[in-house]
């Protein structure tokens, strides 16, 4: 894994949104957040008009957000720009798996471009999991050099999730104010 920090802002709570251009890869993914303890989002009735605007009609129609095994890097932007939106999606874990109608290149590239747009601050912590060995290096270059966090599979980028859940958890108990001692 990358030791990158997450694109975004800090994680404020365990609500993880979930794209994925396989079923598999994001059940595993689903299964890693349970038992870490997190908790899926609920997509915003919104969110979910909107992907159903922009995907096939065999999208999943909820978290995980699947886009189906033919995903090119159009349609990787088209649901991360609007997962980013939903204010129930306290981070976004992008998942791609090597299939032979789409490259593993074109999505890191979709994902970079998303994350490089002005118009979406302050936004939630995106993470990603490029799977595949070496069908996926393309990708993860990419993802690399942009600096956006990357894990060799879905079950690390979701511990690395959690890593930010509990970071901002002690932050906020650091900054409570202790109860005065009684004389």
């Amino acid at each position: 894994a990358l030791l990158k920090a997450p694109v975004g802002d800090p994680a404020v709570s365990d609500h993880l949104a979930i794209i994925t251009n396989g079923g598999g890869l994001g059940v595993m993914a689903v299964d890693a957040v349970t038992d870490a303890g997190g908790r899926l989002a609920e997509l915003s009735p919104q969110t979910i008009e909107r992907l159903d605007q922009a995907l096939p009609r065999t999208w999943s129609h909820g978290n995980p957000v699947d886009i189906i095994g033919d995903a090119d890097g159009a349609r990787y932007a088209l649901a991360l720009e609007a997962v980013l939106a939903d204010p129930n999606a306290d981070a976004v874990l992008v998942l791609n798996c090597p299939t032979a109608v789409s490259a593993p290149e074109d999505a890191a590239r979709a994902v970079v471009e998303v994350l490089g747009g002005k118009a979406m601050r302050p936004r939630p912590p995106v993470l990603t999991s490029w799977v595949g060995g070496e069908a996926a290096d393309a990708g993860r270059r990419i993802l690399s050099a942009a600096r956006v966090a990357s894990f060799d599979t879905p079950d690390q980028a979701v511990r690395g999730f959690m890593r930010l859940v509990e970071y901002r958890r002690n932050q906020e108990a650091l900054m409570q104010t202790p109860p005065t001692l009684a004389k």
